[in-house]
């Protein structure tokens, strides 16, 4: 939106633009193809008529809130008083040569006398307080060794400012101070610009540094001298030759110069240009994150591993995208900040990522180094070092070969995913899915009497009961409650028999009856007669049929023939007798000669018409003899054929009829061919009184019915256990899920037919090589760049000539790489880092692609604005619960003067308001990382989850609370009492809180000494005095723990108050409140900075610097809190203790929603390891014994994200929280759980099998917390 002092309807171009030599009406044709977009070049036709931007308003106020920052400059505005400033003008001259060279110096060394000693080391402990402050906080080196002070006045105002500058380092050393220079003198910018404004007096600062050089040895006086020469003629301007170190910086003039030029179109949709908010919200274009499991190797070219969420936001920057990440703590911000510039650099793009803490810079620059890009990010105040790493990095890059390793987790990949698809998708026509099938048969076997049929159905009948199974459910109930399972192949003879109806039941028992009572006459007569024959015994009633057909065509035979016919060979009598044809070869005369004594054997009187055929058959009877009778017998016929045949024929035909409702007519096993024993057992059984023949017809319309859905095998496997009615319905669905489950198996290969060491083999190949994939990523970049270094080496030699003679300087600024270098710094330094609050010192002619904004909850839109001018795409990253923008000063505060008013609760919203990431959020897409991966602290996680945001922060377990080992406690001290201060009239720093601090870090120093810690507080009173308590009681009473207090680590032991501690965390922290009651037992209303405007926001930041536990120390409880008279953060504070009391009585739910890991518990339990189910509700299942704690997770956990993820990141993140990592596969968690409980058991040092002996189990209680 764009705005004009006078409203016009002449919209025309820019005067200047035309030629004032052509008519009018030539210039009808040019006004009408000149484009106006942008203010500088609208017209409204008459001169005194400009148009400009509806933000420069805003822009104004915030060039006037950058000329504020930091309040009163002590460049020029130096308050030389003794609680300011260290000085170090009368040292003691041993220490001093010490110093002067560069060398760690103490305090105590300089400054020999006591008193000033004293004095100084007060002084020391503001300076090093405030430097510590700005350098954490702000990201500004303000601690410097002002060399020489001068003093002026101008215009009726006093000025004091040191002439030359050089850094300086100060900290604690136990009780005494350490001193160090750093870098290289410099004037004091401050002072040159306001001799220049003042007195026209322009001084050449390197000429005036270079006076100090007097053969490599550092002398000051002749910049004095010469400063003194050039202002002799200036009344009242005095230099002294004085040493003092103080915190000495300026921040607000050169922000102010940077944002000269604002126009960006962020910058101007923030500052109310409605055209430029909708052209920026427009413009965002989200594309779809791809899964790990669905990238190629080749685009999978993360440098970090990471989560769902962070992928999609990385995603997001990658496409260039401006959008606001919403980093809840332990989320991993920084991984995703290092993931997202190197895909960036990945694209040649160039990023500047701005942050005041500088602990998320050199994290930052860390991760990198960590992973082999030293010097990929470079800083303004390291530059020359990072660039000459850079450059080396470089020159030593080399191609990884991960061609074969992106092949193999291509194919991995694959079969994993194959194989996970399989056991979790539905089948098509079944609608269950391989998991569901094992889960639901875990379930089965948790039954108070679980179903164990080991019948299995086929394919059809799966498929036939898939959608339904109630119908079939009711049916064989139905068919139970009949006894028709009371029944089984071995208990009745009428088991399985059919009948269309009762009255053919009763028949065929009548039938069975009649068989009974002639089965013994028949075997009696036929008996006698077969033994008349010499023929063997009959075996069964089809066999004595044989006999009985045999004896009477024998019986014809002899009729007809001789009996001599069975004593020899009739073979050659039957080849004579056939047709010619059959036997050509024999000769006619043989043949007649035959036939004649073919004839011979024929009975007188008879005649044969067929003699062939009679001899055929007569063969055949002898074969058939001989095959019945011993050998050498002849044939004979008894009498009383007749009357057995009879006998038999009945009995035949009865028998028949009682094989078709038995179901055996067409088969071989069917009563007749029955052994004579079992026979005559078989018939006694069918004709005994039974009661498998009651309700016959109703059962057998109800079998018809399962038999049609092709239940045969699960009903004969009811019958032959005598299932009772109520498990029958069980008994179905056990068949039916596992005959599912086979039928899956067996159709899928996929599946790996349920090979689980296969499986094993595969995933542990998977996360060898997924592995090594992750790792090469860098190499792969550094590659990269290293080949575009060489290219550029090639292509601009000048530009690489003149970057080697910048580096020989002593000192690089951004300036000399991008004039010197301008393509070649893309290679060498693709990422900048940098606090917003030395911004300037990146030149504004380097062009950058993308601008990360850290922190952004802490600093305002203006502070924000010379790194958004910087870049068109612009990510915000911040937590507003724990950041806001506070006004801050440069110089150190003079404790005697007046105190800083306090923020009012206007002020401190309105900061808030004003925030970049508040203001950006309005504007920008917003995105949020929810899943923590911080070690340890889950107590403590939560309490932080559920008070400051909402219950969004998603985090796994620690195994430590599992045992009992609580990361959040609260310490009360009974006897925190005190009298109130005569002037804030709190009660601060009571004596017994103090000690019981001390008490506690000389605790952890013991027993924990390679574990970081930092003691918070609200007091700053309180600070000084346990920092003193704590040196006093380690000097005198443990002296060996020294090291560990004051020695110089990554993350040394500190005390500081909560606003100091904002850019700060440590391992374990002890949040002293630092404020007791009176003697009377009653707490004040004054709670410094936490009963202050932003005193939530306080204690947020309090409750967060803690990464394992937190212990609060306090001398009242909650209840003694009065809320009517507390505020802010003192409220907050009163319900967190409520909360830490309420946690203690919680008691967990378990989650018995997976079958099979319910199973497995019981199995645990029984070999006397202490399980939960659904602990916390993250895992699944958790054991513990003897201090070791173990995790199982089944397929149906792991499944649910990406490989990645479920096989590597995962495993990797429980280790690192304390838990032994299982993964059971389903199917070895249901066909052996045994095996699975031994693993376990032994995984925790604990034996694999129960003991024999029985043992009474007492529930787990939850431990004391």
């Amino acid at each position: 939106m764009w705005r004009a002092d006078r409203v016009s309807d002449d919209f025309s171009v820019d005067p200047d633009s035309v030629d004032p030599d052509v008519d009018d009406s030539e210039n009808e044709h040019a006004h009408a193809h000149i484009q106006v977009t942008a203010p500088h070049t609208l017209s409204f036709g008459e001169p005194n008529i400009m148009a400009g931007n509806v933000a420069e308003p805003t822009w104004t106020l915030w060039r006037s809130q950058l000329s504020e920052l930091g309040g009163q400059s002590p460049l020029i505005h130096f308050v030389d008083s003794p609680r300011t400033r260290v000085d170090l003008s009368t040292t003691h001259p041993g220490g001093l040569a010490q110093f002067i060279t560069g060398k760690r110096t103490l305090l105590s060394s300089l400054i020999r006398d006591d008193v000033a000693l004293r004095s100084a080391k007060t002084a020391a402990g503001a300076v090093a307080a405030k430097g510590l402050e700005l350098a954490t906080a702000r990201g500004i080196d303000s601690v410097h060794l002002g060399i020489g002070i001068a003093r002026w006045t101008h215009d009726d105002a006093e000025y004091c400012g040191p002439v030359l500058l050089r850094p300086l380092a100060i900290r604690r050393h136990g009780r005494d101070f350490e001193l160090k220079l750093r870098g290289t003198a410099f004037l004091n910018p401050a002072l040159a610009r306001a001799l220049d404004e003042q007195f026209q007096l322009r001084l050449d600062a390197e000429s005036f540094v270079a006076l100090t050089d007097a053969d490599g040895t550092f002398k000051p006086n002749p910049v004095i001298d010469r400063l003194r020469g050039l202002t002799s003629h200036l009344e009242a301007f005095a230099v002294s030759p004085r040493l003092v170190v103080s915190s000495f910086a300026d921040v607000a003039h050169s922000l102010a110069d940077d944002a000269t030029d604002l126009q960006h179109p962020i910058l101007d949709a923030l500052a109310g240009n409605t055209a430029a908010a909708w052209t920026i919200k427009e413009g965002y274009s989200p594309v779809p994150a791809l899964s790990a499991d669905e990238r190629s190797p080749q685009t999978d070219n993360l440098l970090l591993d990471a989560d769902a969420e962070q992928e999609n936001v990385i995603a997001q920057i990658e496409a260039g995208n401006s959008l606001v990440v919403r980093t809840l703590p332990g989320t991993g911000g920084t991984q995703t900040i290092v993931n997202a510039v190197g895909a960036l650099v990945a694209q040649n793009k160039r990023v500047l990522v701005v942050s005041p803490r500088r602990a998320s810079l050199q994290s930052i620059a860390d991760r990198f180094a960590d992973i082999g890009l030293p010097g990929l990010a470079v800083a303004p105040r390291t530059l020359r070092r990072d660039i000459i790493r850079s450059i080396s990095r470089s020159e030593k890059a080399s191609r990884p070969q991960i061609e074969d390793v992106d092949d193999a987790l291509l194919r991995l990949r694959k079969i994993m995913l194959d194989y996970r698809g399989s056991m979790s998708v539905a089948d098509g026509v079944l609608g269950v899915s391989v998991l569901d099938c094992v889960s639901e048969l875990s379930r089965l076997a948790l039954l108070p009497t679980p179903p164990s049929t080991t019948a299995r159905l086929s394919r059809e009948a799966v498929e036939k009961l898939a959608k339904d199974r109630s119908a079939a459910t009711g049916v064989i109930i139905a068919a139970a409650k009949l006894g028709e399972f009371k029944y089984g192949p071995g208990d009745s003879p009428w088991y399985g028999a059919q009948f269309a109806n009762g009255g053919e039941a009763l028949k065929a028992h009548q039938v069975a009856q009649r068989v009974n009572g002639q089965l013994s006459e028949l075997l009696d007569v036929a008996n006698r007669l077969v033994s008349n024959t010499r023929m063997r015994p009959f075996q069964s009633i089809d066999e004595l049929g044989v006999y009985l057909r045999l004896l009477v065509d024998l019986r014809e035979t002899l009729d007809r023939f001789v009996p001599t016919v069975f004593d020899r060979a009739i073979t050659e009598l039957i080849a004579a007798t056939a047709p010619r044809r059959d036997f050509p070869e024999m000769t006619s005369a043989n043949r007649r000669r035959l036939k004649k004594l073919a004839l011979e054997y024929v009975r007188p009187g008879v005649r044969v018409p067929d003699m062939h055929a009679a001899l055929q058959r007569i063969q055949k009877q002898r074969v058939l003899w001989h095959r019945f009778v011993a050998e050498g017998a002849s044939p004979a016929v008894p009498v009383g054929i007749g009357e057995v045949q009879r006998s038999y024929q009945q009995v035949s035909e009865d028998l028949a009829s009682l094989d078709i409702p038995l179901g055996i007519a067409d088969s071989h096993v069917n009563l007749s061919a029955l052994p004579i024993p079992f026979l005559i057992e078989k018939v006694a059984s069918l004709a005994a009184e039974s009661d498998v023949l009651n309700n016959l017809q109703e059962r057998t319309a109800l079998m018809g019915s399962l038999r049609d859905l092709k239940l045969n095998p699960l009903i004969e496997d009811l019958a032959e256990r005598h299932v009772p009615e109520d498990q029958v319905a069980a008994e179905l669905e056990l068949s039916w899920w596992k005959s599912a489950l086979d039928s899956m198996l067996e159709m899928d290969r996929a599946l790996l037919n349920a090979n689980t060491s296969v499986v094993d083999r595969l995933e542990a190949d998977f996360r060898l090589v997924d592995e090594a994939h992750a790792s090469a990523n860098a190499k792969q970049l550094s590659w990269q760049i290293s080949e575009n270094w060489k290219i550029g080496l090639v292509d601009w030699p000048d530009e690489a000539s003149a970057l080697k003679r910048a580096l020989a300087k002593d000192r690089l600024t951004s300036f000399d790489v991008q004039t010197s270098a301008p393509h070649l710094s893309r290679t060498i330094a693709p990422v900048w880092l940098a606090s917003p609050y030395e911004i300037d010192s990146v030149v504004d002619t380097m062009p950058f692609d993308t601008v990360v904004l850290v922190d952004s909850g802490a600093v305002t839109v203006a502070e924000a604005a010379g790194a958004i001018r910087r870049s068109k795409q612009v990510v915000v990253i911040g937590d507003p619960v724990i950041q806001s923008p506070t006004p801050f000063e440069t110089a150190v505060r003079d404790a005697t003067g007046d105190l800083p008013q306090p923020v009012d609760d206007e002020t401190r919203e309105a900061l808030v308001a004003d925030s970049a990431f508040a203001r950006l959020s309005a504007l920008l897409p917003t995105l949020t990382l929810t899943r923590s991966y911080r070690p340890g602290g889950e107590e403590l996680a939560e309490l932080v989850n559920r008070r400051f945001y909402d219950g969004q922060i998603e985090s796994l377990p620690w195994a430590g609370s599992f045992l009992g080992h609580g990361s959040l406690a609260v310490s009360y001290v009974a006897d925190g009492v005190g009298m109130p201060d005569p002037d804030s009239g709190a009660v601060e720093s009571p004596d017994a809180e103090v000690s019981r601090v001390v008490e506690l870090v000389l605790d952890h120093a013991t027993k924990r000494p390679q574990e970081s810690l930092m003691v918070i507080t609200a007091s700053p009173v309180h600070s000084v005095r346990v920092m003193q308590a704590v040196l006093d009681a380690v000097s005198r009473r443990r002296p060996e723990l020294l090291d560990v207090i004051i020695g110089d680590r990554a993350e040394p032991f500190a005390v500081t108050t909560i606003d100091q501690a904002v850019a700060q965390s440590r391992d374990r922290v002890i949040f002293s409140i630092g404020y007791g009651r009176t003697p009377h037992g009653r707490v004040l209303s004054d709670f410094g900075s936490l009963g202050e405007p932003g005193g939530e926001r306080l204690l947020a930041v309090a409750m967060t610097r803690a990464r394992r536990s937190l212990e609060i120390v306090t001398s009242f409880r909650s209840e003694d809190l009065d809320d009517g008279r507390m505020k802010h953060g003192a409220v907050a504070l009163a319900e967190v203790l409520d909360e830490v009391d309420a946690r203690y009585a919680e008691v967990p739910v378990p989650d018995d929603s997976d079958p099979m890991l319910v199973d497995l518990a019981q199995r645990l339990e029984k070999r006397g390891l202490r399980v939960a189910l659904g602990h916390r509700g993250k895992l699944g299942l958790v054991a513990s014994r003897g201090g070791r704690c173990g995790t199982i997770e089944t397929d149906a956990m792991v499944h649910e994200s990406s490989l990645r993820e479920s096989l590597r990141l995962r495993p990797e993140l429980l280790r690192r929280l304390g838990w032994h990592y299982l993964r059971v596969h389903a199917f070895e968690l249901f066909s052996d759980p045994d095996q699975v409980a031994d693993k376990v058991a032994r995984m925790l040092g604990a034996e694999p099998a129960p003991t024999t002996e029985p043992i009474t189990i007492i529930p787990a209680k939850r431990p004391e917390q």
